[in-house]
């Protein structure tokens, strides 16, 4: 009984194929009617799947369609494309349903910045070291380690670290806190490289015994690894800002 069934099944399975190809082919046209470039109407039929999928009323679908084609036809004039208006089919849809996600000004914690920032400039210098020892051997080949001394790397990297968290908040404070005037902007920038460059001096006299100087591949191998644990950190933390990315970011929250 199932086998006779099974033509029976191939066929009604091939009429429902045929029948959801000439529906696309329909709704193609209808969008391509509008004046659309290909792209563009390829995004609505990619949109009104996607707002059946979501569940909008078919009601509030039809304005929103009509909506988001004149809101193309007009970037087309620009030569603005779909991407760049709505980004994504799903979004735009998910925008639409929900309303667009506000955004609101974040910055991470000063002890975040603060790691963030030393593990950036500890990278920095033991990458540098690490390279000037293999290819410049003799440069590093000094009476005394100074700031290529591994204490005076950390040193330099965590008060570092912390100086430019500080002037970071002060530069570009959180949405809530108020903004400093700039002549106390401006006297918190010198004073944190004044005291950075006092902390990299009083690091560079530190004697051998306490700041020994590591080999080339020890250095590397420590830029490396600190490159990927500042990368984890950003990620699993999100950090926002910091001496090497951008001030302070617009967080999307709904």
């Amino acid at each position: 009984m199932s086998e006779q069934n099974q033509p029976r099944n191939a066929a009604a399975g091939a009429r429902q194929k045929a029948y959801v190809r000439q529906d696309n082919a329909t709704t193609h046209r209808q969008f391509g009617d509008y004046g659309l470039t290909k792209r563009n109407e390829e995004f609505m039929f990619q949109l009104n799947k996607q707002l059946d999928q979501q569940g909008m009323k078919a009601e509030k679908k039809t304005d929103a369609l009509k909506e988001t084609i004149e809101a193309l036809l007009e970037g087309q004039k620009k030569g603005a494309t779909a991407k760049q208006l709505f980004d994504t089919p799903t979004k735009k849809a998910n925008d639409l349903i929900h309303g667009p996600a506000k955004a609101t000004n974040q910055q991470s914690s000063f002890w975040l910045l603060a790691a963030d920032n030393g593990l950036m400039f500890f990278n920095i210098f033991t990458l540098l070291f690490g390279a000037m020892g293999f290819f410049q051997p003799k440069s590093l080949q000094t009476q005394q380690s100074g700031t290529t001394g591994i204490v005076a790397i950390l040193l330099v990297g965590i008060i570092g670290g912390m100086l430019f968290a500080w002037v970071t908040q002060i530069l570009t404070p959180p949405a809530k806190k108020k903004k400093q005037p700039i002549w106390f902007r401006i006297i918190a920038v010198v004073v944190a490289l004044a005291a950075w460059i006092g902390v990299y001096f009083v690091a560079s006299m530190l004697p051998n015994v306490v700041n020994p100087q590591l080999p080339a591949w020890a250095y590397l191998t420590l830029g490396v690894l600190g490159f990927v644990a500042d990368l984890y950190l950003r990620r699993k933390y999100h950090i926002v800002g910091g001496a090497f990315g951008s001030p302070q970011q617009n967080r999307r929250r709904r």
